[in-house]
């Protein structure tokens, strides 16, 4: 885990890219909320909750483009599933990433996280059983949450979404484990099918889809159904709404399919295109 001086390094570096011109950034009070700093010719929006002895948080919405970062996880590690839980007793699946520095990831839903942790008091997360090595740890949240609203805001996502209240599907994916040809035909010819048959190369540790490209689909039937853009900008996805209409009534595939069922999965409308064209074009064995 990182040492407090080195998170308070990196989370100054966040807070002082602000000021790195000489200009200085506009500061908010802080009367128990986040700390806060914006530079409106960066289009740079930042929120922090910094602590002495364990990891801390920073949200930021950096032109137009939404991020969740927490500084002092674990490294080594590809992703981080934590059980989260809030003040008043709800409880999460959160899915964090890597983002490129030994011990900061990256929340995959940032919206949904943020409005997670707002309300402040007691925000514990923990990794689940077995899993190593094991991470958890309790952050005292500022009991105001106006400046880290200030960074939705900035970002356009909503303060509220119901969607926030159902469970995500954990260990639900679109791969069929026992599949033996190909689930889905697609209009590309032979050629292009097969020099597509490699497996794509990993994506670099610091690759993330933007979170304003995120769609959400809730399961029912054991399928993807009410499949929507969490955001009102998709910019750079290729054609969302071809990606709504691939995912909408798409198949679900885990270990207890039943235990799916209400629950969200997230996909993001640059990136969903993708698999769907690899898993086509898997040859049959």
């Amino acid at each position: 885990m990182l040492g407090s001086r080195a998170m308070r390094i990196i989370i100054a570096a966040t807070l002082c890219v602000l000021v790195g011109t000489g200009q200085a950034a506009a500061t908010a009070p802080q009367d128990d909320d986040w700390e806060f700093a914006e530079d409106p010719a960066r289009q740079l929006t930042v929120a922090a909750a910094r602590y002495d002895n364990g990891p801390s948080i920073v949200a930021q919405c950096r032109e137009g483009a939404l991020s969740l970062l927490l500084i002092g996880m674990p490294a080594g590690t590809e992703k981080i599933e934590l059980n989260a839980t809030r003040a008043d007793g709800r409880g999460d699946l959160q899915d964090w990433r890597p983002a490129g520095a030994d011990g900061v990831f990256r929340s995959s839903v940032p919206a949904r996280d943020i409005r997670f942790m707002r309300g402040g008091g007691a925000y514990a997360v923990r990794t689940g059983e077995g899993v190593a090595p094991p991470f958890a740890a309790t952050f005292d949240l500022p009991m105001q949450s106006a400046n880290l609203d200030r960074v939705l805001g900035a970002c356009g996502w909503a303060m509220d979404d119901e969607r926030d209240q159902l469970a995500r599907a954990a260990g639900a994916s679109l791969s069929d484990p026992d599949a033996r040809a190909p689930r889905r035909s697609t209009s590309r010819s032979i050629t292009e099918r097969r020099n597509q048959r490699q497996p794509p190369p990993p994506a670099a540790p610091a690759s993330f889809m933007p979170a304003e490209q995120q769609i959400s689909c809730v399961v029912r039937s054991a399928r993807l159904a009410d499949c929507r853009p969490d955001h009102a900008r998709v910019d750079g996805a290729p054609d969302p709404a071809a990606t709504l209409r691939l995912l909408n009534g798409e198949r679900i595939y885990a270990e207890d399919v039943a235990a799916a069922e209400g629950k969200i999965m997230y996909f993001h409308a640059g990136g969903f295109t993708t698999v769907i064209d690899y898993i086509a074009t898997t040859a049959a064995r």
